[in-house]
């Protein structure tokens, strides 16, 4: 088993470290080779080499690297990090540990919420890195592993870690990563792409050569120094590609990019990058529409480049992209950050978060690298990742409770739930989880939902079950407690009717009839009360004195109980809430008219004008169910009914300038229309949806106007 050479691997760090930290990379490397077993050293030494080659990181990075088994194996403490290697070593040291625990076996199946809990538990970005550097060596030993074992963590790369470097910027990991897990997950397809493009690379090879040589050309005349190469697209993207488009392999044209890479100095680094620009325009017609300048205007990512594409020979298109050696670098390191460009504004992260990622990475000497305010990258704040026995993941909100929990997994564990084992320690169904638990939820057959329960729980899925539960509770308690209300209107020989029911509730005191079942349900009505409080209630219609009353003083005498014996007062508004009122249909009120309330039977109150025809009847059997009733200014309600009674002359075409009319009108419907004709005249019938009593009158002068009509009234 060949390893590296360590003195190779610092050699090739030179530039990410200073001079002065070489001393303590080689305490942490001693100590490595004091406390590692020769498996560790060497998977250590390579994981190594990957990080620095692949990601380029600093002093700190390789120090926690080389100290991790021994940290790992308690062979070093956490005192010893923070006194010989500094308090990043150690947080980065610790964070690693502490995200190796987690167990992605099940990421494919809920890969943005592992990758959210990765983000959210990594104190410092650079454990990320590592995370990175250790799951690409155990890549590139695949072949070590059992089948299974490869197929798991092909899975596990394909689905979280390869989206993770994407998001990170580590474009050439991620290429890597999805390359190498789709020649196990899709090895039919590698195997045909891969056959394909070996088939064609001759003639791609042969049209890259023709079309660079202008290029190279000219730029040479010119003195422009600079490397150009073809950049071939990796077989993942192109199945993807394939995929996407539903096309076959024939049809994807767009196999490679040409890149022109200019050694220069960072002060002409944009002018020297238009200028090659120019001269690839002046060689090949460049498709305005595809120019992609992100040199004046650098990504927030720190992505630096020009990207044009044009017209080569044979008439194809080709990308050409042009940057210098340092924008390359940083782009092939990772800095790029492709996946905010390919995944769009709903990606994963934060733009200060890459900023620092980018400082990390790209200046290693900067004293923010010392500072530790800079290393906790607080994502997610809002957001909390939990884990099930079986090791699925769920997402809930910050401060979410045990419950809250339960409820997420079903509405059932919820309403039964009455506690929880959280990382194997019994807690209330009120303790609050915190990211990476692994939560069990305890049961009870017994257990229902409380109304308490509404206090704590934080998530809308938990409180909506629990209010539905409470709901449909209260409505099978009403229904039991109207049960024992009837049997005992049974016992004294009692009818049970709306009448007695009004009465009782104002004997009682009590607001509505739910109340009544409910007390009564509680046993908290006495109800030898009946017989004695309903004995006029028994007698015959004979017995019974009439209220007699002349309909011409209806209005007065309605007025005089609305305003004398009644200490009640609805208002109907637009916030009118736990109120169950309708307008009657015998009636049909709308805004402007004079209305009452009659409370029915079941608790509801009909709304009815004070001209209703039933009105009478109303005030002479049930004077005690009226209540005062009024509109106020803020009701608005486009919804009224109101009928409306016209006669006219049966002439041709009447009838339609009437429906007319009312089309033109805003604020009006016509909800239903009938129209009887005899003896040259028409009588009809219409219902009209309306504002007020004011737009009423309004339409029926209207209407009155139209020629031929001799009649238009409100109809009762």
């Amino acid at each position: 088993m060949e390893t590296i050479d360590f003195s190779k691997i610092i050699a090739t760090a030179q530039p990410f470290i200073k001079q002065t930290d070489i001393q303590r990379i080689e305490k942490a490397y001693s100590e490595a080779l004091l406390y590692n077993s020769a498996d560790e050293m060497h998977k250590t030494l390579e994981t190594l080499h990957i990080a620095v080659t692949n990601i380029g990181v600093g002093d700190k990075v390789i120090c926690s690297l080389l100290l991790f088994y021994a940290f790992q194996k308690q062979k070093i403490t956490v005192k010893n990090l923070s006194e010989n290697y500094g308090e990043a070593v150690r947080t980065i040291v610790e964070g690693l540990v502490r995200v190796r625990k987690i167990d992605t076996s099940k990421s494919k199946f809920h890969s943005e919420n592992f990758i959210k809990l990765l983000l959210s538990q990594a104190d410092d970005v650079r454990i990320l890195l590592l995370l990175l550097a250790q799951k690409l060596y155990e890549l590139r030993s695949i072949k070590n592993y059992e089948h299974e074992t490869q197929i798991r963590l092909c899975e596990e790369l394909s689905t979280l870690y390869a989206p993770l470097a994407h998001r990170l910027g580590l474009y050439a990991v991620k290429t890597e990563m999805e390359e190498m897990c789709m020649k196990y997950l899709h090895s039919d397809a590698y195997k045909m792409i891969a056959q394909k493009l070996a088939e064609k690379k001759s003639m791609r090879d042969a049209y890259i050569k023709e079309f660079i040589a202008p290029i190279e050309a000219a730029l040479k005349e010119k003195g422009v120094q600079c490397e150009i190469k073809g950049r071939p697209k990796s077989i993942h993207s192109i199945w993807k590609k394939i995929q996407k488009s539903k096309v076959s392999f024939e049809n994807i044209y767009d196999l490679f990019a040409i890149r022109i890479i200019i050694d220069t100095d960072r002060e002409n680094e944009k002018s020297a990058c238009w200028n090659v620009y120019s001269i690839v325009s002046d060689l090949y017609r460049p498709n305005p529409n595809r120019l992609r300048d992100w040199i004046s205007s650098p990504k927030n990512t720190g992505y630096e480049s020009l990207h044009t594409t044009v017209l080569g020979q044979e008439n194809k298109w080709v990308e050409v992209q042009i940057r210098t050696r340092r924008m390359d670098e940083i782009a092939e390191k990772g800095h790029a950050a492709h996946w905010k460009y390919k995944e769009g504004t709903n990606a994963v992260g934060a733009t200060d978060w890459l900023a620092k990622i980018r400082q990390i990475l790209e200046n290693p000497d900067s004293e923010n690298m010392d500072d530790e305010t800079n290393s906790r990258m607080q994502l997610y704040t809002d957001e909390i990742f939990i884990f099930t026995p079986n090791n699925d993941l769920r997402k809930l909100r910050a401060n979410a409770t045990v419950l809250d929990f339960a409820y997420e997994i079903h509405g059932n564990v919820g309403d039964t739930c009455v506690g929880g084992k959280v990382n194997g320690k019994v807690v209330p169904i009120k303790h609050r989880l915190e990211n990476g638990d692994r939560v069990e939820i305890l049961t009870q057959k017994t257990q229902t939902p409380k109304r308490d329960w509404l206090t704590f729980v934080q998530t809308s899925k938990a409180r909506s079950h629990i209010k539905k539960f409470l709901t449909d509770a209260e409505f099978k308690h009403v229904e039991q407690g109207k049960e024992i209300v009837l049997r005992k209107f049974a016992q004294v020989k009692l009818k049970f009717s709306d009448d007695l029911v009004i009465k009782l509730l104002k004997h009682l005191g009590l607001k509505n009839t739910n109340d009544l079942y409910l007390a009564a349900l509680q046993n908290k009505i006495d109800f030898s009360c009946l017989k004695e409080l309903f004995v006029s209630t028994s007698k015959t219609d004979a017995e019974k004195k009439a209220i007699a009353i002349n309909p011409a003083e209806f209005k007065q005498n309605v007025h005089k109980k609305l305003d004398i014996e009644s200490n009640d007062l609805l208002v109907i508004d637009n916030n009118v809430n736990n109120v169950d009122y309708k307008f009657a249909p015998c009636c049909n009120p709308i805004k402007g008219d004079e209305i009452f309330g009659f409370v029915s039977a079941g608790g509801g109150i009909k709304i009815h004008r004070l001209n209703c025809p039933n009105a009478l009847n109303m005030l002479e059997k049930y004077p005690y169910r009226i209540i005062k009733t009024q509109w106020t200014a803020s009701v608005n309600n486009s919804a009224f009914t109101a009928g409306v009674r016209i006669i006219g002359n049966d002439d041709l075409g009447i009838i339609n300038n009437v429906t007319q009319l009312l089309g033109r009108e805003k604020d009006i419907a016509i909800r239903n229309i009938s129209i009887n004709s005899r003896d040259g005249q028409f009588e009809g019938y219409l219902s009209l949806s309306i504002n007020d009593k004011e737009h009423l009158g309004k339409i029926l002068d209207k209407i009155r106007a139209i020629k031929g009509v001799h009649t238009a009234v409100r109809a009762q």
